[in-house]
Formats: structure tokens, sequence, C-alpha cells
């Protein structure tokens, strides 16, 4: 591996277009690589003690990475070992921490091998919330890049750094704007990144999200477990890259107490090659059936005489709860709650609780 200067520069030259173009990113990292004289670039971001997934990669590296996630290595990277030494300097050069007999015998570095791929260097190009690694492969029948390129190697990083910190800030505009329009639209959103934590939340959601239902050190938590893992399993769906899972995605219902449950849909957007530079990259919408009921008491009243008690309890019969919900919430006892809802029924000539539900839903008064 050796760099090559003058191509190097015209590379660095595109990152700025990507960041305005996120359908350049891959491209870009593909034209750094040819100029450092790499076989390959990817950029790694760790998901546990030791673990690290690829949020983006060349297309030569492709086998390489369906061989690491197949044989596990990604659960024991080797060189996990020298991220002490990568948050220290920014950029390592992998040879100058590993030695020959270590190459040579790890089970790691054979691997390797079987992909045509041999020492690395390592750049730090970690921000305040998320901790990122772009790497340059090297080709096993190609000399260790020389110490005399690791002032190219501090560029590359540098230009990654202050692309990443511009690309994120003009995302996070337009994630703004979007939870803006959604406020005025009466609507809730609450935002993920690609980890699947909230990265931004509209005022119309936070009223929805309290008592049991909350966001809780950026994950949403539901008011039962079953909840909760509905909607996770859902919102793992919506962050994942395109192509890596088949399931189409559904609505998820949030109970809450006394309240006819939130219905969650969950969205995804923006380019999947571009996520890791991206503010977020799903979003879910939620609806409140409650507030289709706009219906005011004294309206009822006085289209079908019912009393101010019948009133509000046929608000609630509508709205999906039952007599002995409406008793043990409310104070009231079973059979007065079951008389005034057969009045109900009598008064509005219905016969169930669909039924009252569809009439006053085509009631727009």
């Amino acid at each position: 591996m050796r760099v090559n200067a003058e191509l190097l520069t015209q590379a660095l030259d595109q990152v700025q277009a990507a960041i305005f173009e996120p359908s350049l990113w891959l491209p870009t990292i593909e034209a750094i690589s040819r100029a450092s004289g790499a076989l390959g670039a990817n950029i790694m971001e760790p998901a546990g003690r030791g673990a690290f997934g690829a949020a983006l990669s060349t297309e030569n590296l492709d086998g390489l990475l369906e061989g690491y996630i197949r044989e596990e290595w990604y659960m024991r990277d080797f060189r996990a070992q020298l991220l002490p030494p990568l948050h220290r300097e920014g950029v390592v050069l992998e040879k100058s921490y590993v030695s020959r007999e270590q190459f040579d015998r790890h089970e790691y570095y054979k691997f390797m091998r079987k992909y045509g791929v041999g020492d690395s260097v390592l750049m730090n190009i970690s921000s305040a919330k998320e901790e990122l690694y772009f790497v340059l492969q090297n080709g096993l029948s190609e000399d260790s890049p020389p110490p005399d390129d690791v002032p190219h190697f501090h560029a590359i990083r540098t230009r990654l750094l202050t692309a990443m910190q511009l690309a994120r800030h003009i995302d996070a505009s337009k994630i703004m704007g979007m939870a803006a329009a959604f406020e005025t639209s009466n609507i809730g959103c609450i935002f993920f990144n690609r980890k699947g934590l909230v990265t931004l939340t509209n005022p119309k959601a936070d009223g929805l999200f309290t008592g049991d239902l909350r966001i809780s050190r950026g994950e949403v938590r539901g008011s039962s477990a079953n909840d909760t893992a509905r909607f996770n399993r859902e919102l793992k769906i919506a962050i994942q890259t395109p192509g890596q899972s088949t399931d189409a995605l559904s609505p998820v219902r949030l109970s809450r107490p006394g309240r006819r449950p939130l219905v969650v849909r969950f969205e995804r957007f923006g380019t999947h090659l571009a996520d890791v530079f991206l503010h977020s990259c799903a979003v879910a919408l939620i609806e409140d059936p409650d507030e289709d009921m706009r219906l005011k008491p004294e309206t009822l009243m006085a289209l079908f005489d019912l009393t101010p008690a019948e009133a509000k309890i046929s608000l609630l019969v509508a709205s999906g709860l039952s007599a002995v919900d409406i008793a043990s919430q409310h104070g009231a006892g079973y059979e007065t709650v079951r008389s005034h809802i057969r009045s109900i029924f009598q008064k509005t000539g219905t016969g169930r609780q669909s039924e009252l539900s569809a009439l006053f839903g085509k009631i727009h008064l």
C-alpha cells in the first residue's frame, strides 16, 4: 500500500459533494481507497464489548464481510486491542502493534488471508455521540504502508471528521423541519438513529408519552413488556438496511390505562449507504384514536336526549371501553353503568359498541 498524493487530493475533494448528495459517499470512499493503494475500505462501529459491525464498505470487501459475519469474527475481532492507541493517536498502522508471529499464526489473520487481506490502517472518526472507525485494508501481496504516508492518513481522517459533522448538522436541520411539519399536522413523531435510539421527538409525541408510556435513555418503553417487545421488533425492521429483511412493517399498538391504545407506524427514509452519516434513519408516526372522538357530551345530549351521565359514558363506550373498565376507572357501580349503556343503545338506535362508535364517527358537529 502506497498513497498517491495527487489522486488522494482529488478523492478528498469529492467529500464536499457527498455531504450534500449522500449517494456519492460510496464512490467517494472507493476513490479514497484507490488513492491510498488499498485493497478496499470500510467503516466499522462497535456493537458491544469486542464486537463490531460494518456500517459502510467498498464492494470488493463484500466477500470478506460476509465471512466476517458468518464465522462470527465480528464478536471477537482481534483488532479490538488497537482501540486504546487509536483513541490516543487518531491513526494507527496495524503493523506497528501486531507482531510478525501474530500475523502468521493467529486464527484471525489466517481468516483474513483467505480473502487476500493483509494488514490495515485504522482511523478514529468518532464523534461525541458515536464511535466509528475508518479502515483501509491492505492487499496481502502489497507491502505495508510506510510511516511517511501517515500524514496522508491524518488528512483523510480530518476531512472525514469535518464532513461527518457537517452532514449530520444538515440532516438534523432537515429532521427538525419534518418534526415541525408533523406537529402542524397534529401528528406525534419519534425519530431514531441506526442503533434504534431516539434522536428527536416533537411536542405532540411528548404529550402522548406520559405515565407508563415513556422514553428512557433513548429507548421507547410501553406500559407492558409485550408492548415494548412488539415496538422494538418493528423498529429493528425499520432501521435495517434494505435487503437484510423481507419482513413488512406492521402497525404497533401501545396500550394506555383507561384509553384506547396509541397506534404507531414506522417509516424508513434516507439513502441506506449514507446512514452512517445521517442524524436519523427512521421515524415512528403516532396516532391517538381518542382524538378522532371530538364530540362533546352537550352535543350528544341535544341529539339523542341523553342525560349528562349517559353522554359521558357513551363517549367512553364508543372509544372501546367495556362496562367493567368504565365502572372501575370512574368510580361507578357496574350495574349502574350497564343500565346507562342499555339506555344509550335504546336512545341512539344501536345495539352494540361498534355500532355506537360508527354512529358517532358520522357526526361532525
